[in-house]
This record gives C-alpha cells, structure tokens and sequence, in this order.
C-alpha cells in the first residue's frame, strides 16, 4: 500500500512538473511575441515621425517657394496695370517666375506600408490608429489642392518666345537640393537679371501682347497661389501634433 501511494505521488508531480514545464513555455512564448510586438510598434512610431517630419520640412520649403512666385506675379501684376504700359526685362522675368509650381507629394511611405500590412498588430493603439487614418484623409485634400493648376502657366509658355524661356530657367530657375534623407527641397531666386538683348526684350513682350487675357489670368492664378498657402500653413499644426504625440508614446 505505501509503494502504490508513492507511485500514485510519483505520477502527480511528474504530471505538475509538466504542466508547470508547459506553462512556463506558453508565458514564454507570450512574453518574447509582446516584446517582438512592442519592439516592432517602436520601429513604426520612429519611421512614421520622420515621415512627418519630411512632410513638415516640405510644407515649409513650399510656402518660402509659393511665397516667392507670389511676390514675383504681383510685381508683374502692378506692370501690367501701369498707366505708361511700359514693359521690359523685368517684367519678363516675375510673369515667368509666377508660373513656377512644386510638384507635390503627400510622404506617407509608412503609412501606407502599415496599410497593406495588419496595422492593428503593428499599432496597438486604436486611438492613434484613428488620428492617423483621419490625418492622412486629411492630408490627402491637401495634396488635391496642390496639384491644381490654372490656364495661366500653359498659356504664358505658349505665347513667350522660348529663348526668354530658357534665359529665365537656366539662370533663374528652380534650385535642388537634398536634405539628409533624401526628401527633395526647391528654391527660387529672390532676384534675377538676364541683361536680355534689347531687340529680344521687345519681340517678347510683342508676343504676349496677343495674349489676350494675361491680367485675367494672371489674377486668378495669383488667387490659386494663395490658396495653395493656406492649405500648406493649415496642416502644418496637426503635423506637428502628430510628431510630438508619437515621440511621447515611444519614449
């Protein structure tokens, strides 16, 4: 009788050491998935704030260039409506320069990324999944009403003589440069002086005298400017919002 009780006492412990054994394992496995799934949140909140980061940086770098050719098309605004009409270099280089646009495009590499993958596994937070979505909704309009362009930059190309054109872009133009991760910033000129040959200042501004509706034109394309910049300078906020909310979480 006491050799069966140890037997049966035998058989109990080995059968706790194994649950206890699977058990371990299974916390185990917990514990490593957690901290895989924690490790692989803290990646994204890093590559989604230097998203937008780029995305700050470019926002700023448009205004300072929408600002600029703005500046440019009023002076060739207040050409146009000079009572001597007397028009010269100068004005053919700030109605060119008015004409200049960034191509714009929203960064969201991450974001998109996260989308054709599972991104409630790789943000666990649905409060912030939520922000994220409605921003880049958001941002979305944003990159709409950049891209729109008015009649003007095709129109003022198609009626200026293309050695003026090409003076203009070659000494004047946009200005690359790259920050350290590559995203692309543009640049124009606050000034410009050609010294254009004399005969070809007037042929060129002969020829936009066939542009019937310049001012017109020019006026509404200035309006789509501005546009532009209070569309830029409104999600500048919700981006840095962004920014310092996911370098708290990842703290």
């Amino acid at each position: 009788m006491h050799v069966k009780e140890q037997n049966w006492f035998a058989v109990v412990l080995d059968v706790a050491i194994v649950f206890v054994g699977v058990f371990i394992g299974l916390q185990a496995d917990t514990w490593n998935e957690t901290r895989i799934s924690n490790a692989e949140a803290k990646t994204y909140y890093a590559r989604l704030t230097e998203d937008l980061r780029a995305e700050e940086s470019t926002r700023l770098g448009q205004i300072a260039y929408y600002q600029r050719t703005k500046q440019y098309g009023e002076a060739a605004l207040r050409s146009l409506q000079q009572a001597d009409n007397s028009l010269g270099e100068q004005f053919l280089i700030d109605v060119y320069q008015a004409t200049q646009v960034w191509n714009y495009r929203t960064q969201r590499t991450t974001y998109d990324e996260l989308l054709s993958g599972s991104i409630a596994n790789a943000i666990p937070d649905a409060t912030l999944r939520q922000q994220l979505a409605n921003y880049y909704v958001a941002l979305e309009t944003s990159e709409q009403r950049q891209l729109e362009r008015t009649p003007f930059r095709d129109n003022l190309r198609s009626h200026m003589p293309h050695a003026v054109q090409s003076m203009v872009r070659n000494n004047c133009g946009d200005r690359f440069t790259f920050q350290s991760n590559y995203v692309m910033q543009l640049e124009l000129p606050e000034s410009c002086e050609l010294a254009l040959d004399s005969q070809l200042v007037s042929e060129a501004v002969g020829a936009l005298g066939s542009y019937a509706n310049l001012e017109i034109d020019l006026t509404r394309h200035l309006a789509d400017i501005e546009g532009k910049l209070v569309s830029l300078e409104a999600y500048l906020p919700p981006t840095r919002e962004l920014i310092g909310l996911l370098e708290e979480i990842n703290q």
